[in-house]
């Protein structure tokens, strides 16, 4: 009965053997197998038999799938087929092999040359999501980074103001969207910019107040006779033209000063009004901020002259670059000048051309263009052989000039451009996809 001790382990190492044995004999039966009908793909791709060479591939790699196999099977649809049976095939492929890189490039060479931008870009934001890095993506993303497209048009448009900017369809405003959609229906007769949530508008019947932006009458101006027009609401003040003259009034519709025959809204505290053909910059309580009147000061769309600590105002024939109490910022004078937008580079002209400088005066990009506006979210639109382009802070032109005329990109990569008589929104495929 002892013997049968030993004989237990004995078997048991000799079972494990026989069973090791038959496990290496089956995965061989396997390897051989998927060798012999990926052997058999490769002839009928040879003989350019597509459908037999499909069938075999397919079913090599149910049997042992590999990115590698993938590749394979995605070179010879795209050769043997099109793009389009390449693109399908990998577009699985990436969720299965989903850490093999050249996967992914492959794609994104494919979206590439098929120019889908949006599905290039697709693939890079989902490379990133899984935190793989890829030279090709990026240098592919750099490539296409100032790619666009265009949606939406109108026959005159101004500048984006909290996310919203004036239409004009057919002689009568409204507002659209960042993605050019209209969410305020064409029914005013003026428009301005919004500030605090609220823009002044006439109606059709002259009536001026203010809106929301859903487009909703919102603050009307009570005790207040013959109110002709309203500037935008800023430091709790806007600007009131009853016909005659214009005047500052607060959001309690009280009477704070002035008797103006033009003015600017308050920017950062001070606005720019002119009596006798004559300008001068003025607080909020209407006492003048500088001794010197001024031939012009330049305003933007919104009617704002004072941005960024940095005003640019006319006395005889040339613009001089003042603080806020009237302080020379440089000994430099300008033909003209473009407000700084938002702290970057603003657009002046100098012996007949347009360059841009920093808020010291410095020229940072030399005079040479036929005009230009200031940088907006990293871009600038300027006119060079008599169209529009955009140019980086580097003074790389990025966007071809193409374009009849030009505003500011906003936040969200987009721009509306001139095309014959239409303005069209120009979206960047970077922000837009």
């Amino acid at each position: 009965m002892s013997n049968y001790k030993f004989l237990v382990p004995i078997a048991m190492v000799v079972l494990f053997f026989v069973s090791g044995y038959m496990l290496l004999d089956a995965r061989a039966s396997v390897v051989e197998k998927y060798e012999i009908t990926l052997e058999a793909a490769r002839d009928y791709r040879e003989q350019d038999i597509r459908v037999d060479a499909q069938a075999q591939y397919l079913s090599a790699y149910s049997q042992m799938p590999s990115a590698e196999l993938a590749m394979e099977i995605s070179e010879f649809y795209e050769k043997s087929y099109n793009k389009g049976q390449a693109i399908g095939w990998l577009e699985t492929a990436i969720n299965t092999h989903n850490e093999d890189v050249f996967l992914y490039e492959e794609l994104m060479r494919l979206y590439y040359e098929n120019q889908d931008f949006v599905a290039c870009y697709k693939v890079f934001d989902l490379l990133q999501k899984r935190k793989l890095s890829s030279d090709y993506a990026t240098e592919t993303e750099e490539k296409i980074a100032y790619t666009y497209y265009f949606n939406s048009n109108f026959d005159e448009v101004v500048v984006y103001s909290e996310g919203l900017i004036p239409i004009k369809v057919k002689e009568m405003w409204g507002y659209a969207n960042t993605t050019g959609s209209k969410v305020i229906a064409n029914s005013f007769e003026k428009v301005g910019a919004f500030s605090d949530g609220l823009a002044p508008v006439v109606d059709n019947d002259g009536d001026a107040y203010f809106i929301d932006t859903n487009g909703n009458k919102k603050k009307v101006v009570i005790g207040v006779e013959g109110v002709k027009e309203l500037g935008l609401i800023a430091n709790n003040m806007f600007a009131l033209y009853n016909g005659k003259s214009w005047a500052f009034y607060n959001t309690n519709n009280e009477y704070v000063f002035g008797d103006y025959e033009k003015v600017s809204s308050l920017g950062n505290g001070i606005a720019a009004v002119m009596n006798n053909y004559k300008w001068n910059l003025v607080n909020y309580n209407g006492i003048s901020v500088t001794n010197d009147e001024y031939d012009d000061v330049i305003m933007d769309e919104k009617s704002i002259v004072y941005r960024n600590d940095r005003i640019f105002v006319m006395q005889g024939s040339m613009y001089s670059m003042i603080d806020a109490t009237g302080n020379v910022i440089v000994k430099q004078q300008y033909q003209d000048a473009r407000l700084f937008n938002d702290g970057s580079y603003a657009a002046v002209k100098v012996d007949g051309k347009w360059g841009f400088i920093d808020k010291d005066g410095t020229i940072v990009i030399e005079p040479q263009y036929e005009e230009a506006r200031s940088f907006m979210n990293g871009l600038a639109a300027v006119r060079f052989g008599g169209f529009w382009g955009f140019i980086n802070q580097e003074g790389e032109m990025v966007i071809k000039p193409a374009f009849d005329d030009a505003k500011d990109f906003n936040s969200n990569g987009c721009v509306f451009v001139l095309r014959g008589e239409q303005w069209e929104l120009l979206r960047l495929y970077k922000y837009n996809h």
